[in-house]
């Protein structure tokens, strides 16, 4: 039995999540504020960061790049993780694209405001921090429907774990009710193909304390 340390709205922990339940490996889940850690977290992962993977034999896999090379290297069918270098080289490009910038240009703003300061610090959000997150997001938003123009998915025509990894990201949106895809054909229809799968469900079942996800979270039908 896997033990996956993760929050809810941490993306790179949903990704995991997603994988985890997309390959049917059995699992189970210990929630952690990763702002404030607990002390047997920490002998784990003195970083402190998620997400943190224990595998059967109670080795950990820390972070969310470690704990994908771990799934790969289980080589499970189906095959998401295409063997062609050039294709690799895309998908890790596209995995660093939201790791840094994704995160650093929308989800660090607007989790900051719209979860810590207003559910956990009591704080008013900062509107001007919460408008340039949202305006970010456009260009994202816009990019992402460019990457579907002459294909279904982001990276080849059939599925790869970088659609996982990018829908997870959005997902962190959608609970929030900030994701609109009406302007983006492509991208609405590739995101709701995603959030329709099985390996969903769990992810659409999160609920946070003070923070109720949108109404919208768990629409499947576009």
């Amino acid at each position: 039995m896997f033990t996956l340390y993760h929050y809810q709205l941490c993306p790179s922990s949903r990704f995991i999540r997603i994988l985890l339940d997309e390959y049917k490996i059995e699992h189970i889940t210990q929630l952690e504020n990763y702002w404030k850690p607990q002390e047997e977290f920490l002998l784990i992962n003195p970083a402190g960061h998620l997400p943190v993977l224990i595998d059967n034999s109670n080795f950990p896999i820390i972070g969310f790049n470690a704990c994908v090379e771990y799934i790969r290297d289980m080589d499970l069918k189906p095959n998401i993780f295409p063997d062609d270098y050039r294709k690799k080289a895309e998908i890790y490009r596209l995995y660093h694209w939201f790791d840094t910038l994704f995160k650093k240009e929308v989800l660090d703003p607007i989790i900051y405001e719209k979860v810590f300061s207003r559910v956990i610090e009591n704080l008013t959000p900062n509107s001007i921090n919460l408008r340039n997150g949202m305006q970010n997001l456009g260009f994202h938003i816009r990019y992402l429907e460019y990457l579907l123009k002459d294909k279904d998915f982001l990276v080849l025509d059939t599925i790869t774990s970088c659609d996982f990894f990018a829908a997870a990201n959005l997902s962190v949106l959608d609970y929030l009710g900030l994701l609109n895809l009406d302007d983006y054909p492509k991208l609405k229809v590739w995101y709701f193909k995603l959030k329709s799968r099985p390996s969903f469900k769990n992810i659409l079942k999160d609920y946070i304390v003070g923070l109720t996800p949108h109404e919208n979270y768990k629409l499947l039908d576009i």
